[in-house]
């Protein structure tokens, strides 16, 4: 369970706000910098993911979590096929657009984006 989810800015407000001297952060490398430097007086401790068959050791360290972006993602879209399906739930996937067309559009990413991929009734972005 978590005390806190949400943007950079929204972690980095929760560190400071939250009452915990020690706090289990489970987020990329850049923005547990970012936290270190916003609270030098608390305890930021890396989330550690490593379970039964992980390759992985904890998300601050994750290769390819600095891969996502929204450019890729677009791309994705854009290009559909097997290699870019994700599917989700129907009402996972409605509450999620509002945030994804406003991310995708602030980028100006949304020109040419084929719509029936995104916010398609088939279930895929």
């Amino acid at each position: 369970m978590a005390d806190a989810v949400g943007s950079t800015s929204q972690l980095i407000k929760a560190a400071k706000t939250l009452p915990h001297r020690q706090l289990i952060v489970a987020t990329d490398r850049g923005i547990f910098y970012k936290m270190q430097q916003a609270v030098p007086e608390k305890e930021l401790l890396e989330a550690p993911t490593a379970g039964e068959g992980a390759t992985c050791r904890s998300c601050a360290h994750c290769p390819w979590m600095a891969m996502n972006g929204l450019k890729a993602i677009a791309e994705g879209l854009e290009q559909g096929g097997a290699a870019h399906e994700i599917q989700v739930d129907a009402a996972l996937r409605e509450g999620a657009l509002l945030p994804l067309n406003r991310d995708a559009g602030f980028c100006g990413y949304t020109s040419g984006v084929k719509t029936e991929i995104f916010g398609g009734e088939n279930g895929f972005f």
